[in-house]
């Protein structure tokens, strides 16, 4: 079973919409375990997965956004989690880093001109 869970930020920011699309997706996915984690009720979670402020959707114990995305997209990546595709803005193999390009150096510090010979010396 998919594990949802909404966090509110602990200031209460936004948690009608987060309820709102909680309820949605309840509805949409009766088979998945939707929960809305309010106040200080979240904090735990919140220092666990490093969000300082919500909210923030975890899907089946990994932090998949933080804000609440529209229902559409929501979906979408639910169902990418219960297939196992991992998410494509941060999942997977990275490319491998180009090779470091050789340091070009500092080009020499300017010449002075050399001094007009002073007169009477020679």
């Amino acid at each position: 079973m998919t594990e949802i869970l909404f966090l509110t930020s602990v200031q209460g920011h936004a948690a009608a919409r987060v309820r709102r699309v909680a309820e949605q997706l309840k509805r949409r996915l009766p088979e998945a375990d939707v929960k809305v984690l309010e106040g200080d009720r979240n904090k735990d979670l919140m220092a666990k997965f490093r969000v300082k402020f919500g909210p923030a959707v975890i899907i089946d114990n990994r932090l998949e956004y933080v804000g609440v995305p529209r229902l559409p997209m929501l979906l979408a990546r639910v169902a990418q989690v219960k297939s196992g595709t991992p998410n494509p803005r941060s999942a997977g193999e990275k490319a491998a880093a180009a090779p470091a390009k050789p340091a070009i150096p500092p080009p020499p510090p300017p010449t002075r001109p050399p001094a007009p010979p002073k007169p009477g010396s020679s």
